[in-house]
């Protein structure tokens, strides 16, 4: 089971609202910028891959782990 991550509810319906505009002006043709377009809108949330973490950042960080 994951850990739950909650955010402020502005912060989560702009989210779903922006994820929403991105699966429907997907592009077929241009598959690179719907996988492109995902990431910007988790990084948006301050969610990141854990292997870009280089031990440092500019405010308060949650480390998690699902194993």
């Amino acid at each position: 089971m994951q850990a739950a991550a909650y955010f402020h509810s502005d912060t989560y319906h702009n989210a779903i609202d922006k994820l929403e505009t991105i699966a429907r002006t997907f592009d077929p043709e241009a598959p690179d910028m719907l996988r492109s377009a995902i990431i910007e809108a988790l990084g948006d949330l301050g969610i990141w891959p854990m292997g870009i973490f280089d031990g440092q950042d500019e405010g308060r960080i949650l480390i998690a782990s699902a194993r």
